[in-house]
């Protein structure tokens, strides 16, 4: 487990949406993240459970500029954060040997993988982690790699860009609840 000052350095150090956004754009991998972007929106009462959140909760993306899944969890995220920016504090960070002790934290199923999410408390302490893609999207490869065998009960959504956006939100719902009964920072806010 990654210790919270380490963290809590990683954040400081992480970008914002729009300058980790830049950071692909010498390459032109800014584009597919613009795209997501202006494809997502919150649901009304998506917007409304996210303005409604009473806990900071600090979420840290271990991500690269290349990657789709990276572009389409990321724009969902920054929608999420941008319903409530005083509570929603989101930085991303470049899986690069600069943030190596990230990434070898980051395996998933002894795999460098991309995004994964850490979502800590207001003072860095890990509350939980997501990655690397979300079940609709691990559906869909499923469908496609292993056919009839892949034993996918659910049908393929509507809109599969959407569907992201919407198992996103209640990772960020799951971790706000966390913090919000949290003993210690019950007794910390005193309610």
């Amino acid at each position: 487990m990654i210790r919270p000052e380490i963290l809590r350095q990683k954040f400081e150090q992480g970008l914002d949406y729009n300058s980790f956004v830049a950071l692909g754009e010498p390459e032109g991998h800014d584009a597919q993240w613009h795209q997501r972007h202006s494809q997502l929106s919150l649901s009304p009462d998506q917007e409304k459970l996210v303005r409604g959140f009473t806990r900071q909760v600090n979420v840290l993306c271990l991500t690269g500029t290349w990657c789709g899944d990276c572009a389409l969890q990321g724009s969902a995220m920054a929608r999420i954060a941008e319903a409530n920016p005083d509570k929603v504090r989101l930085r991303f960070v470049l899986r690069c040997d600069e943030h190596a002790d990230l990434v070898v934290a980051a395996k998933i199923n002894d795999g460098l993988r991309v995004p994964v999410t850490w979502f800590l408390s207001e003072d860095f302490h890990f509350v939980s982690a997501f990655g690397d893609r979300t079940l609709s999207r691990y559906r869909s490869m499923a469908r496609k790699a292993l056919g009839e065998q892949a034993n996918v009960l659910a049908p393929p959504p509507a809109d599969p860009v959407r569907e992201v956006l919407n198992e996103l939100v209640p990772e960020f719902e799951r971790a706000h609840l966390l913090l919000r009964l949290s003993t210690r920072l019950r007794q910390m806010h005193g309610d």
